[in-house]
């Protein structure tokens, strides 16, 4: 059993905060409470310890607050040291900070658009990596994802849906959409198929199932509104 720090989590969660002042809305502390909390009951479904997992959870985004400083793109692997610094402050055993740094660089390498990123270098970053990544994407998807796609939308401008921008064909690229609605298609809906757990896809459907009801509703809302149903986001 690995050694927990005398507070469990809350030492981490503490440094965490402090680190993560200035994060985008869609990126906040509440972010991290809800992929730790989803990472460790799927680590946990999958029979492995949901609390190094959560560990990892808590300094997945550590490079969300660089992108917010210096106004550009930061990749995790650039914030190791960061991350390891939050561990080492928190009080979490030096032998699980390799693993848990590993497995948030691969978790952050990873991308739907782009295909699978490189194994981690041991079986345990491999199997955190792939319970954080699903918590991670089941937070985008569902009520939530709805509630934090639109929240980030207000925060950058972005309209509800806007139907001279439409849906890339090509679907997903890293910066701003069309629209928030637009997001949903482009993104949102493909994170499904993107899951990689037993545990993750079965909490997954239920969140899919949720935002395809929202953007049918979404757009028999569009149609009574404007009386057009050829300016209306595509049905889901």
């Amino acid at each position: 059993m690995s050694r927990r720090p005398a507070g469990g989590l809350g030492p981490l969660r503490d440094v965490v905060a402090g680190d993560m002042a200035g994060a985008d809305v869609a990126h906040d502390l509440g972010h991290l409470d809800r992929v730790a909390g989803l990472a460790a009951r799927i680590a946990s479904r999958e029979g492995h310890d949901g609390f190094v997992t959560a560990v990892a959870a808590y300094v997945h985004d550590h490079h969300r607050a660089a992108e917010a400083r210096l106004g550009r793109s930061v990749a995790p692997a650039e914030c190791r040291e960061a991350a390891r610094d939050a561990l080492r402050r928190s009080g979490i055993d030096e032998g699980l900070h390799g693993p848990v740094l590993d497995a948030v660089e691969a978790t952050g390498r990873y991308s739907f658009s782009a295909g699978e990123a490189p194994a981690p270098p041991s079986e345990q970053a491999a199997a955190i990596a792939a319970f954080l990544h699903d918590a991670d994407m089941l937070d985008a998807m569902g009520a939530t994802g709805i509630a934090r796609a639109f929240a980030y939308g207000g925060a950058i401008g972005e309209p509800l849906w806007d139907p001279a921008a439409a849906v890339r064909a090509d679907g997903y690229r890293s910066g701003p959409t069309g629209s928030v609605v637009a997001h949903f298609h482009e993104k949102l809906l493909r994170l499904r198929g993107e899951l990689r757990t037993d545990a993750g896809r079965t909490m997954g459907e239920r969140r899919h199932a949720v935002l395809e009801e929202f953007l049918r509703r979404f757009r028999d809302e569009w149609i009574e509104s404007h009386d057009d149903d050829a300016t209306a986001p595509p049905a889901p």
